[in-house]
């Protein structure tokens, strides 16, 4: 699951452009294109944590989702759209949040300390929790049907800061929606591929 990253871009492009094609769809695209989607990490020390891992880990999302989908024999009741809505689009929040940093490392053969470049938080868009903040984003520009927004707002499951909050929510959520249990193990699955 390692291509290079113009390889990536172009798989997204495709995947893209043949499946997302509600009204919106162009200017989200533009978006993201204008946006370091594309070379952004996915996280600032753990899964993607490099050049290019959100777009690696929307494609690899997708590629879980989609084969998730297909195995429940759902696919007639979720479109080929729907899954690349809820999978490519499911972390947009991490656009525009990353910037490189510098911190203290010690070489483990010499001992000796240098400064290692890492990606730092750079909060420019403070609106609600994680998937929340995606979904807002993804709905300036395409309508989200009601079960991509569960979807999407359930995707991180038991990391969700609702969960610790006790209230109960992102159960409520799996209980109603298939594509919501899905997405949450298809960004389980992704994240584990990454980490090895």
């Amino acid at each position: 699951m390692n291509a290079p990253l113009e390889e990536l871009k172009a798989r997204f492009l495709n995947v893209y452009s043949e499946t997302i094609t509600r009204e919106g769809a162009n200017g989200l695209l533009q978006w993201l294109t204008e946006s370091d989607f594309f070379v952004a990490p996915a996280s600032t020390r753990f899964h993607g944590s490099h050049e290019g891992g959100l777009l690696q880990h929307s494609l690899n999302v997708y590629d879980c989702l989609k084969r998730n989908v297909e195995q429940a024999g759902l696919q007639d009741t979720y479109s080929p759209e729907t899954i690349a809505v809820s999978a490519l689009l499911h972390d947009v929040c991490k656009v525009n949040f990353y910037k490189k940093g510098y911190r203290n490392a010690k070489d483990e053969e010499t001992g000796q300390w240098y400064k290692k470049e890492v990606y730092e938080i750079d909060e420019k868009f403070p609106c609600g929790e994680h998937a929340d903040k995606s979904i807002i984003i993804v709905q300036n520009f395409i309508h989200l049907e009601p079960e991509e927004i569960l979807a999407i707002r359930a995707h991180m499951g038991g990391w969700d800061t609702a969960v610790k909050g006790g209230n109960g929510f992102v159960g409520k959520i799996f209980e109603r929606s298939k594509l919501a249990v899905l997405l949450h193990f298809a960004d389980m699955e992704a994240t584990y591929f990454m980490e090895v």
